[in-house]
Parts: C-alpha cells; structure tokens; sequence
C-alpha cells in the first residue's frame, strides 16, 4: 500500500509522499519480515517507490530519491544474502525473491543520486554470486540471471560521469565476471559470457549514442532500464566526453575471452567470437593516444574486423568447421592489435594458456605461437621489458 500511494499519486505530490514514506523509516520496520511474500511485498514497495521517481522525471519533475542507498542496503538484506559468497539455499520461495530484489536494484541505483562506488561494490559482491546458481528450476533461475545482467547494465550506465569513469566502470564490471567466463561449469561460462555481451552492447550504445557531459546525470526512464539505450546525449563533441582506446586494456581483455572462442560449448563459443568483435568494433571508433596512432593500420584494422564480423555473421545461422572459425579469429585479432596492446596480451596469457578447458588451453597457446610468429618482428626488448611486472 505505501509503495502504491508513491507509485499512483498525483504528480505534484509525489516527491512530498515519497519523502513521508521514507522519512519516517517505516520500510525499515519490516526488515525482519520472514516470509518469502512478505519479502516480496516490502521489496516490492522500495521497487514502486524508485519507480515513481522515474515517472516524475518522465514528466519534468526530477528529484532525488531520498537515503536512496538505505533503500538499496533494505532489499540486499531482504534478498537473504550475506556478504560471503556461498548459496546454500535454493528454494524456490526464496530465488523468486530474490530475482524481485535484483529488478528492484535496477530500478535504484537508476536513479539519482548518483551510485557511490562503494554502494556499488556492495551491490555487486551481493549479487555476482547467482552466476554460481545450479541450473534448476530453469525456469526461475534463468529469470534470476537475466535480471542480474539487467542490473549490471544498469550500474555500467549509471554509475559513471563521462566516457573515461564509464570505460573505468566497464573493466571493473568485466573484472568481475572473468571467474565466470572461465569458470569450469559450462553453465557458468555460458551465463558470464552472455553478461559481458550485453554489457559491452551497452557500453557499444553509450559510445555511438553519446556520454554526457562530466557532472551531468539526465535520469534513465524504465524504457532505458529495459533496453539499455542511453540516457541523453551531451551538446559537447563525442571526441571531448569518449574514452579513448587504451582505456579499453583491449590486450588484458582480448586474453581473456580468446580461450572461450576454443571452448567445447558451442553458445560459449559464439558469444565469445561476438564479444571480441564488439570489443574491437567500439575501439575502432574511439580516440587514440597520439604515442599509439601511427601503430595501427586502418585499412587493414578495418579489414580484419570486416573478416571478424563475417565470422560472427556466419556462425550466427550455419555449422562450420569449429578449427577453421578459430584461425581466423586468431588471424584478425593479431591485426587488429596495436603493438603495446600485443604485448599486454602476451604479459597476460598466462591464465589462457592453464584454462580449465583442456580444448580452450590449447587453443590458446596455438594462438599465442601465431602472435609471436606473425608479430614477434614488431617487438622490441625495451617494449616487452616496459610492461614486465
């Protein structure tokens, strides 16, 4: 009822219910609810009440949602997770709690004020953990991830103020997921590979659609939340607000999703050719420093990443030989790298090279023989000894 009185209430009074119900702690009242529908109504309501802030702003009427962040520590708390990282219990009462919690969540932290970074790492190390959910019931956990990924999306979109702290905020976010990626469950590969997809698409949408301007927060409507679109466009040029190139780590990043496109899942494979096409799509398109600009090749950067998308574009809708499609992923990829970014991948291949995947592994340290076949003339002794820790 309290959530529904914010949720339905007339425009002009909605921030003045909003900050009675929150104001007088009466949500915090119920934090030792017991019962999953209890729970469910009580994060429900925190859900209604970020919601009506969104709608507001819809009609020009934005302000912020008062001790927002105590709100966000409510429905953790109400979700049932501690701050380690085991799952216990797998209730079907309780997963459908807490996939209502991570649609709340979204709904949250998309919204003003702006996420502090430290309510972001305790979102996300309250969260992360459900990549590790067993695969049934299918039908609920599957909604559970797909409203984690959702989540992800939403903190990569809101919680920085420019194209640089965004690109900061996406290899964090990616960071955190690489337990996943290379986890040794497929199940658990497949679910990491498919986040950093569909937070790279954001991330893609943010670049062509435009970063604000530093310090700008336009508010993300619930049409936002759900496709990822950005939420406005700065009067500044695209070149002023983007990251530039090497804020991408693309040699850390490349290593660590090469090994996948070798996996012996065949959905793990194709979302990994994808993500590493997505990651040189949108590098292609951003600044480079003035030290790297004369390392990299246009035409043949473009060609090689034509050949990429082909790859994807096939794999997309026919059986092809799994070898082959691999080569030629390895082919383009050791074009398309810049020669500091080559030997970070290299400095990086360690873990590749031990994957869990017996198949992965040798996938990649056939890749890393092509690299230092076909690159190895580009190094120097200085270069390599520049990146050596």
């Amino acid at each position: 009822m309290y959530g529904y009185a914010a949720r339905y209430a007339p425009s002009t009074v909605i921030e003045a219910r909003i900050n009675a119900l929150v104001g007088t702690d009466m949500l915090g009242r119920f934090l030792h609810v017991q019962h999953p529908t209890a729970k469910q109504a009580v994060i429900t309501a925190i859900d209604l009440l970020g919601r009506a802030v969104i709608s507001a702003a819809e009609i020009g009427i934005s302000f912020p949602l008062q001790r927002r962040d105590q709100l966000l520590e409510y429905v953790l708390t109400l979700m049932g997770r501690d701050q380690s990282d085991d799952l216990v219990d797998f209730s079907i009462e309780l997963l459908q709690t807490q996939t209502v919690a991570l649609s709340a969540c979204t709904t949250l932290v998309s919204i003003e004020p702006r996420l502090p970074m430290e309510t972001r790492n305790r979102v996300m190390k309250a969260t992360l953990g459900f990549f590790a959910l067993p695969t049934e019931p299918s039908n609920i956990v599957e909604s559970l991830i797909t409203n984690l990924i959702i989540l992800l999306g939403a903190i990569l979109l809101t919680s920085g103020e420019d194209g640089r702290s965004r690109a900061e905020q996406l290899l964090h976010i990616l960071r955190q997921l690489d337990p996943y990626v290379s986890a040794s469950a497929e199940h658990q590969r497949r679910r990491g590979c498919v986040a950093v997809h569909e937070v790279l698409v954001k991330f893609r949408n943010l670049c062509s659609g435009g970063f604000g301007a530093s310090g700008s927060y336009p508010t993300l409507s619930l049409k936002h939340i759900d496709q990822g679109g950005p939420r406005g466009s700065s009067s500044l040029p695209s070149a002023f607000v983007l990251p530039n190139r090497d804020s991408l780590s693309l040699g850390e990043r490349i290593m660590a999703y090469l090994p996948r496109c070798a996996d012996t899942d065949d959905e793990v494979r194709k979302v990994a050719i994808q993500i590493i096409a997505l990651f040189f799509n949108i590098s292609l398109s951003l600044p480079k420093q003035k030290t790297s600009a004369n390392d990299i090749d246009l035409e043949s950067s473009y060609g090689a990443l034509s050949s990429l998308e082909d790859i994807v574009s096939i794999i997309r809708r026919a059986s092809v030989d799994q070898i082959e499609v691999f080569h030629r992923v390895v082919s383009s990829v050791c074009t398309l790298l810049s020669k500091d970014e080559l030997v970070v991948l290299l400095h990086s291949c360690t873990l590749a090279a031990c994957d869990k995947v017996k198949q992965s592994a040798d996938g990649s340290i056939q890749a890393i023989i092509v690299f230092i076949i076909r690159r190895g003339k580009d190094l120097r002794e200085a270069d390599v000894l520049r990146y050596h820790a």
